[in-house]
Order: C-alpha cells, then structure tokens, then sequence
C-alpha cells in the first residue's frame, strides 16, 4: 500500500495529507459543541517568532530555542506558539476566558475517549 501511495502524483499526496488535517478539524469541532467549549480560529503567522510578553521579534538562541532581546523571555519555539496563539485567541474572545455559554449535546454519553457509548452492552457503538 506504501508503495502505491509512493506513486501517486504529488498533488494527489497533498490532498490526501488535507483530507486527514480535515477530518481532525471536523473531530475537534464535533469535541467542543458536545462539551460546550467556543471555537476560536486564530492565525498561526508569526506565532512562533513573536515574544509572547512584549510581542518583539524573537531570536533563535539554541535549536529550537527563541530568546527575546527586549525582555529576556526564552523558550522552546512550540511553547512561544502555545502563548501567542492563546492570546490571540483571548483577544477575539474579548479579553478573558470564561464559562462556555454554547448548548452541550445531549444525544451521545461520551466515554472517557469521547466516542459514542452501546447503552445495551456498554461497549463501543460500532
């Protein structure tokens, strides 16, 4: 199977590599209407580069590593994301988390990992 893929014309391997980044956006915003939580898009340009305190261009000091020559701020270039893409998305919520407001689904009882429950056997619903 592998090796068929491997034949594929690259634009064929591409939107197969988009089709599954669709599937996961389509799982997760299934995951926050059931359990009541917003959805906040936010755009990820320049997440990782800006200092997440002083919102100054960060340099990389190690592999992976960003120090901000403005304030001295220095983490992991994943971690300096995490920041700036949450507070991105504070500010297009207005500022501050709060409770979700949004109606939880009632109609499936969600195990531990969110798939529907057979309320007959108590086993995966198939």
């Amino acid at each position: 199977m592998i090796e068929s893929l491997r034949k594929l014309p690259r634009e064929h391997k591409v939107s197969l590599l988009i089709l599954s980044y669709g599937k996961i956006s389509e799982w997760i915003d299934w995951q926050c209407e059931k359990h009541g939580a917003p959805v906040v898009v936010v755009e990820p340009k320049g997440t990782s580069t800006r200092c997440p305190r002083c919102s100054s261009k960060m340099m990389e000091n190690r592999y992976r590593v960003f120090k901000c020559p403005r304030c001295g701020f220095e983490a992991d270039r994943d971690t300096v994301a995490v920041l700036n893409i949450e507070k991105r998305a504070l500010t297009q919520m207005g500022g501050s988390l709060t409770t979700p407001t949004a109606l939880q689904m009632t109609d499936v009882n969600p195990n531990r990992c969110g798939e529907p429950v057979n309320p007959l056997k108590g086993t995966l619903a198939l």
